[in-house]
């Protein structure tokens, strides 16, 4: 790619060009052979063994109809440390684990054909299932410890990985989209085959496909697919071959992406929980318990998933059960009933927060404040309106942004800050706060690079441009139909 800013004209890879994971060239240096040599075509460089000819001088290109051009080139830890700490500050797995990942898994996959595919997949070691775990402990990353091995022997969990990688990294290489859908339609009809079988494995990969095909979707933040992919993903997980799974690191991997991305999705749909049999205040009340969903607490999975308590997004589940409900206040009875029921969910999370145990994590426990008070004041909202200059709204803003403030930028915990900052962003009508909420939310959008979160931001800036008023100021005045895939993941 041509660029006006001055190089560095560092070698033998300039800071720009390593960042953004280009081919570094410098034109004056070459030699005629040099010349002759990237004037081959990519099959002619083969023949000729040229291999590291090839690689530095005439890498894949792909063309494209707006006469862009991006250049692909192999994404090592060795040469590209420099790009990772610009994305993401925290540690690399360890050495054996790096080497182990890079040398052994990538080179064994058969399923990787061309030089897209392989700068997709080594993206997504490197850089998109980092962004995706929220756990201190790289090495037990359940997006490669479960996932690539997976691959290895599944064309249909490699075109998905793809294509979840190609959507991580468009908003860098836009272009690179077009053969991350190619895979993601691949992926999409493979796993109609996987789900006519009835082993176990096959119903894992299906399961694991399904889930990840829903993840792509919603960090597009664009789809409507995902709520269908979602409910493709809740019937395997129902199946009784699934369910001869139960307690397996496969089964904690699934049932944990998946009870994570139904509790977050209430928010948008605003009905119960997939996993929750009924609708209803009464079940609500009486039934709504994590007792089907044994084991999630001890697997590893958990916690690079979630980075919070599971019991956290219980409990946002029961508040969009309310949601569900509270259009059938029709009468004083009913008014009652309703407000029981809200009371009955605002007692269970405050005997949570009397009987936990502080982390020793300050960031932890300043991501869990912060979510467990968006909650509270989703519920506040649903219960009793959402005027923000109401008293408690000011208090839980207050406490939401002064919580998210303690957790660092680029942090393993900050996507877990979407959901409270949208809807304290969303709530408030001090100007100063609006930009502390707008400028975490840009930096979100390039520290983790999935597109949602720009979704996000034009959501709150929509609710912004309504309020002119205080009594302007409601957050349904934004129908979730003109943002159908925004989810605050």
């Amino acid at each position: 790619m041509n660029r006006k800013k001055k190089c560095d004209e560092r070698e033998p890879r300039c800071f720009d060009c390593s960042r953004l994971n280009l081919v570094c060239q410098y034109p004056s240096k070459k030699t005629p052979s040099s010349k002759r040599q990237s004037n081959k075509t990519p099959s002619e460089a083969s023949n000729t063994g040229s291999t590291e000819a090839y690689a530095t001088e005439s890498p894949a290109l792909i063309d494209h109809s707006d006469g862009y051009q991006l250049s692909f080139s192999p994404i090592t830890p060795e040469n590209d440390e420099e790009f990772l700490a610009s994305l993401f500050p925290h540690p690399l797995p360890k050495p054996c684990i790096r080497t182990h990942l890079t040398s052994s898994l990538i080179s064994a996959n058969p399923h990787l054909h061309c030089d897209e595919d392989r700068s997709l997949f080594n993206h997504f070691i490197h850089t998109t299932a980092r962004a995706l775990s929220r756990s201190n402990d790289p090495d037990t990353n359940p997006f490669l410890v479960s996932l690539l091995p997976l691959a290895e022997t599944s064309n249909t969990v490699t075109s998905v990985l793809l294509s979840l990688s190609g959507c991580h990294w468009k908003r860098v290489y836009p272009s690179i989209w077009g053969h991350a859908l190619k895979k993601q339609g691949q992926a999409l009809s493979q796993v109609h085959d996987l789900l006519t079988q009835s082993d176990q494995r096959s119903v894992f990969e299906a399961c694991a496909t399904v889930l990840l095909l829903c993840l792509t979707e919603l960090f597009d933040g664009t789809s409507k697919s995902w709520k269908w992919h979602l409910k493709a993903a809740s019937a395997i997980l129902r199946s009784p071959t699934f369910q001869s799974l139960t307690s397996s690191s496969e089964w904690v991997f699934c049932i944990s992406l998946f009870h994570y991305l139904d509790s977050m999705s209430t928010i948008s749909r605003c009905k119960p929980p997939l996993l929750h049999n009924g609708d209803g205040m009464t079940e609500l009340v009486t039934n709504f318990k994590r007792s089907s969903i044994p084991g999630l607490e001890e697997g590893k999975s958990t916690d690079a998933i979630y980075g919070l308590s599971p019991v956290l997004f219980d409990y946002l589940g029961m508040v969009n059960v309310l949601a569900k409900n509270r259009s059938r206040r029709v009468d004083e009875l009913s008014e009652l009933g309703f407000r029981a029921a809200a009371t009955h969910v605002a007692t269970r999370i405050d005997d949570w927060r009397l009987e936990r145990v502080a982390s020793e994590d300050a960031e932890v426990e300043s991501a869990t404040t912060a979510f467990e008070w968006a909650i509270r004041l989703r519920l506040h909202q649903v219960v009793d309106g959402y005027n923000p200059s109401d008293d408690f709204a000011e208090k839980a803003v207050t406490t939401i942004l002064d919580e998210t403030m303690k957790v660092g930028y680029a942090s393993r915990l900050e996507g877990c800050l979407l959901f409270p900052l949208v809807i304290a962003g969303s709530s408030t009508l001090d100007m100063d706060r609006r930009m502390e909420v707008k400028e975490r939310l840009m930096v979100m959008e390039n520290t983790l690079g999935f597109n949602h979160i720009h979704q996000c931001l034009q959501l709150v800036s929509k609710v912004w441009e309504r309020a002119t008023c205080a009594s302007d100021m409601n957050w349904a005045a934004v129908r979730y139909s003109r943002f159908p895939g925004v989810v605050f993941i």
